[in-house]
């Protein structure tokens, strides 16, 4: 016979957390092994329900509960069919993610292997994905779409990047100094010459802005701001890979009534404007969980030219604020703001950590009104796996009272 410790299973939860979190910027299937498996380990590792309990009383997850609550009941008056509501309702697993990574980190030293091990995984990603553009190597997929596609990747490497600057300013983190800032100039530099993700100039400088400015006066924090604006126009003057990214996007969103073509921004206003009147005639509960296809094709019935590429239906608005208000109406996107301000508010982990958790998150709701970054696979569950592991509470290294070992048989070698 062979057994497996209580706490044991707690600690293989927590690899499988690292493994998914790494896993999902290179492989779908690598990172939902990584998942199944903590899930699977924290559920059986008898603790589940103690920890749970533990984090129940943060505000943080009480309203997400309360906008899953939310979420559910809007499947009960959506009218597509219940397999459409139920797809829908699961994209909202990244919450739980959340409160499962939340109730499991509440130990420094895995803290701190997660974050090393983001790093080392992205770091690899940044080096090929450079020396690829530069022509030194080959590689099986685009340079800037190595990390699964380009929004992906820039995303992951802002948050490597902040990572970093966050490690040169608290000293946190283990591993010689000078590593923390030349990763990071490799990081800035793959996002700003490599990468063509808007997503990750908007979570870098964001990011940067709020690790820099949480501890200075306002005097400093204009400063700040004014430096990394300069930072930013030298930026776009210098590359012209950015320049390009952030022009195209003015243009298309400034321009779309001109426009003879379908563009990523141009398509992305049509939708915008047109989610806003069904949020109008919606307004108080919404469409109901999984209504919004449905409904956006009605309310679009007729109105352009069926050659026209305005009348391009979409499954979702790409603007996660707006998805909410169209589906669980002013009711849930209360909720969920409420939801983002407890998260943004909670003290109860290492105030260190909450430092790198308010500027991740403070990025996510600024791509966020381009994209549903918060349910997405790969950027929601990133995202969930951040907060968790860094608003984490520390706990005693045996809980109280103390679990028993789970025995499991099986056939010895």
């Amino acid at each position: 016979m062979f057994k497996i410790e209580s706490d044991r299973l707690v600690d293989f939860a927590r690899i499988a957390v690292i493994i998914a979190c790494v896993g999902l910027l290179y492989s779908p299937s690598v990172g939902t092994v990584g998942l199944v498996g903590a899930v699977a380990a924290f559920l059986a590792s008898g603790q589940a329900l103690v920890r749970l309990k533990r984090v129940l009383s943060k505000p943080s997850v009480t309203w997400a509960i309360l906008f899953l609550g939310i979420v559910l009941i809007g499947t009960t008056y959506a009218s597509v069919p219940w397999a459409v509501r139920w797809m829908d309702l699961f994209k909202w697993r990244t919450i739980l993610w959340f409160v499962l990574v939340l109730a499991i980190f509440d130990e420094q030293r895995w803290r701190e292997r997660l974050l090393i091990t983001f790093i080392a995984g992205t770091a690899f990603g940044a080096i090929a994905s450079s020396a690829a553009a530069a022509g030194w190597i080959p590689l099986w997929r685009p340079p800037e779409n190595l990390l699964r596609i380009s929004g992906t990747q820039g995303m992951a490497f802002a948050c490597a990047a902040l990572i970093c600057a966050w490690a040169i300013m608290e000293k946190k983190l283990i591993g010689p100094f000078w590593v923390w800032p030349l990763l990071g100039v490799v990081y800035v530099t793959n996002i700003v010459f490599v990468t063509d993700s808007r997503s990750g100039y908007a979570i870098l400088g964001l990011g940067l802005c709020v690790l820099l400015s949480w501890k200075a006066s306002w005097k400093g924090r204009l400063m700040i701001a004014a430096g990394l604006l300069l930072a930013l126009g030298m930026a776009l003057a210098v590359s012209p890979r950015m320049y390009g990214k952030v022009q195209l996007a003015v243009t298309e969103w400034a321009h779309e009534s001109e426009l003879q073509d379908l563009t990523s921004f141009g398509i992305r206003r049509v939708w915008y404007l047109n989610t806003v009147e069904v949020i109008g005639e919606h307004w108080l509960v919404g469409v109901g969980t999984g209504g919004f296809p449905a409904a956006y094709r009605a309310h679009i019935a007729g109105k352009y030219p069926i050659d026209d590429w305005r009348a391009l239906a979409t499954t979702d608005p790409h603007n996660q604020y707006l998805g909410v208000l169209a589906q669980q109406g002013i009711v849930g996107f209360v909720i969920f703001l409420a939801w983002l301000v407890a998260v943004g508010r909670d003290r109860s982990g290492p105030p260190v950590y909450r430092t790198l958790a308010v500027a991740i998150l403070c990025g996510w709701c600024v791509t966020s009104l381009f994209s549903s970054h918060f349910r997405t696979f790969v950027e929601g569950h990133m995202l969930a796996t951040f907060l968790g592991v860094l608003l984490a509470a520390e706990s005693h290294p045996r809980l109280e009272p103390p679990v028993e070992p789970i025995i499991i048989e099986g056939a010895t070698g």
